[in-house]
C-alpha cells in the first residue's frame, strides 16, 4: 500500500531531474512515461510476464489492466466487484497469477474487516479467449489488509502475505486454499500513530525473505526455509522515508519506490535516491517496482504510481502512470 503522506523530517536531496522517452529503447538517464490512465487511477502493483506484458492492479477502479511497455498499449484484463481493490499480484505457474483483493477506503487505508480475498488468474486462457480464467481460491476473511505477495520459490504454489493491517506474514496454499501465519514479529507492526501500515512490500531471494515496513521507514530482511519458516532473526537492511513496494536484483540489491523517490539500497544498507524526490513530480505517487523480463527490457525497471491521489504534489493530480528507467546506467 503506497500512502503519499510527507513529513520534512524525512526531506531527501533531490538525485536526477528527469524528463520522458519511449520504450523499448528508453534514455540511459531519463524516467520514460510508458501509459498514464485516466485520473483517479491508482495502480497498486505490477507483475511482468514472460512475454514482456505487465499486469497492473488498481485500488481504484477494482481491476487489473494489462499494458503492453513496447507499444504503449493497455487493455481491461479484469473488473471485481466495485470497491474490491486490488493489491498484490505475483505468478505461481508458468501465465498463472495470484492477486488479492480487499475492500479499502482509499483515503483512510482501512479494510472493511472479512472483505479480503485470493483469485487465481490464468493469463494463458485469458489470451486464448476462454472465459474461466479466474477463480477465487480463499476468502481471507481473517486478512486485516493484504498487500504485497510473494510465491516461494521452491513451492511456488505457496505465497506469502504481508499484512499491513495487522503487522504479519500469512502462509496461502494455492492447492487447498489454506492459509496460516507464518511470520509474526513486533517489527511488522507500525509505531506510527499517523501511518499505522506496517509491513508492505515482500520478495524472496537466495532464502531470504524482505519486506519493507512503511510506517516505520524500513527495510528488512529474514532468512527462511523452502516452507516460508523463519529460521533465524530479522535483520534490519535499512531506513528511508516511507518504503512502499520494490523490486530484488540477484546480488541482493534493492530498488525501493515510496515518498515520490525511487531509492537503490546496495546488500550492505547503503541507501542513494536514484530518481525523484519528495516534493517532485516525476515520481508522484510512485506505489511499485518491477524489473522487465525480456531480452530488450532486463535492464529496466517499471514503476506504478497513483498519480498523487492521495496527496498531490502542488496541487497536481494525474492518473496512475508505469513508468520505466534503465537501471544499468547506475550499475
Amino acid at each position: 500500500m503506497h500512502i503519499s503522506q510527507l513529513h520534512p523530517t524525512f526531506l531527501l536531496l533531490l538525485a536526477t531531474i528527469i524528463t520522458t522517452h519511449a520504450l523499448p529503447t528508453p534514455s540511459e538517464t531519463s524516467v520514460n512515461l510508458i501509459y498514464q490512465f485516466p485520473n483517479t487511477t491508482w495502480i497498486e502493483n505490477l507483475a511482468v510476464r514472460r512475454n514482456g506484458d505487465i499486469l497492473c492492479t488498481s485500488l481504484s477502479a477494482a481491476a487489473i489492466f494489462l499494458v503492453n511497455p513496447f507499444e504503449h498499449t493497455e487493455e481491461r484484463v479484469l473488473q471485481f466487484v466495485a470497491g474490491n481493490g486490488v493489491l498484490g499480484i505475483t505468478e505461481i505457474g508458468d501465465d498463472i497469477f495470484v492477486a488479492v483483493t480487499s475492500q479499502v477506503n482509499l483515503m483512510t487505508s482501512e479494510a472493511a474487516a472479512g472483505s479480503a480475498a485470493a483469485w487465481r488468474i490464468d493469463m494463458k486462457a485469458w489470451s486464448s479467449g476462454r472465459e474461466n480464467f479466474v477463480t477465487l481460491l480463499a476468502n481471507l476473511t481473517q486478512i486485516g489488509l493484504p498487500d504485497g505477495i510473494v510465491s516461494l520459490p521452491s513451492r511456488p504454489t505457496t505465497i506469502l502475505i504481508a499484512d499491513a493491517a495487522k503487522g504479519l506474514v500469512w502462509k496461502l496454499d494455492t492447492l487447498s486454499g489454506n492459509y496460516t501465519i507464518v511470520i509474526e514479529d513486533d517489527i511488522l507492526h507500525s509505531s506510527n500513530p499517523f501511518l499505522p501500515l506496517g509491513v508492505d512490500g515482500l520478495h524472496v531471494i537466495d532464502e531470504y525473505l524482505y519486506f519493507t515496513n512503511l510506517g516505520d521507514n524500513i527495510l528488512c530482511r529474514i532468512a527462511i526455509d523452502k516452507h516460508g519458516n523463519a529460521t533465524d532473526e530479522i535483520e534490519l537492511v535499512a531506513t528511508m522515508p516511507f518504503p512502499d513496494d520494490f523490486a530484488l536484483a540477484q546480488d541482493g540489491t534493492a530498488y525501493v519506490v515510496g515518498a515520490n523517490q525511487l531509492y537503490r539500497v546496495s546488500p550492505d544498507g547503503v541507501v542513494v535516491v536514484l530518481a525523484g524526490g519528495i516534493n517532485d513530480t516525476t515520481l508522484e505517487g510512485v506505489t511499485s517496482a518491477q524489473f522487465g523480463r525480456t531480452r530488450e527490457d532486463a535492464g529496466v525497471l517499471y514503476m506504478g504510481t497513483n498519480g498523487g491521489l492521495l496527496a498531490p504534489v502542488n496541487g497536481r493530480l494525474i492518473g496512475g502512470q508505469i513508468l520505466a528507467i534503465d537501471i544499468e546506467q547506475f550499475i
